[in-house]
């Protein structure tokens, strides 16, 4: 297959930079709330905790890696859904934008720690919260499930069960460094492996998909 593509004139140049207008406009419009509002000091809210509180660059090194994983995976479900929805595949389409939707109420839990500190200080139990989460994942799966079955589905199976494993050691948490290593190991070990079946799923529907558009004789 051939590019296409064409250099683009200086008049385009400047008509494609509405998509970054529009995201600086929203970016300007959190920079405005933070400095206006006076009830968090600003630093607060540019610095790691790490440099705020002291302590040694690595500290929280393996739970921004994990944070790091969620973002690859709603990403790559993404693109996905997109690459899917170029040759009208509903199906693998609806499964990758749900499993990237889902992907980012697991990432937005993990940056803003809502089951175990902000859940329960608004009245929501870290039981309820996490059971929410069980049930919309549990949801997602047989929703999808004719979809799941034809790609790496054993690749999902053996992170939901780090997963899964990760949610039971919770709950026997105790706070020493071998009990908080045998709970967010196996965590670390499900997030990994869900941003890696989401990212080949991608590939395999992209292959496919290229596949699918090559003319005949050339493939």
């Amino acid at each position: 297959m051939t590019d296409r593509r064409r250099s683009w004139s200086v008049r385009h140049q400047f008509l494609a930079l509405g998509p970054l207008l529009f995201v600086w406009a929203v970016t300007s419009s959190l920079l405005y709330v933070s400095a206006a509002q006076d009830q968090v000091p600003t630093d607060r809210l540019f610095l790691d905790p790490a440099t705020l509180s002291g302590q040694p660059w690595y500290t929280g090194l393996l739970h921004e890696l994990g944070i790091l994983g969620w973002t690859v995976a709603a990403t790559a479900a993404a693109a996905g859904a997109w690459v899917a929805s170029l040759t009208d595949r509903r199906g693998s389409m609806w499964f990758l934008a749900s499993g990237s939707l889902l992907t980012l109420v697991l990432l937005g839990d993990e940056v803003i720690g809502f089951h175990a500190g902000i859940g329960p200080r608004l009245g929501f139990p870290k039981g309820v919260t996490i059971g929410a989460i069980l049930l919309g994942s549990a949801l997602w799966f047989i929703a999808n499930w004719r979809e799941i079955r034809r790609t790496r589905w054993l690749t999902l199976g053996v992170s939901l069960a780090a997963l899964a494993a990760s949610v039971v050691l919770d709950y026997e948490r105790r706070q020493t460094s071998f009990h908080v290593f045998f709970e967010d190991a196996p965590k670390l070990f499900g997030i990994v492996g869900w941003a890696t079946y989401f990212v080949f799923t991608t590939i395999d529907i992209t292959q496919s998909v290229v596949r699918s558009r090559e003319p005949v004789g050339l493939a």
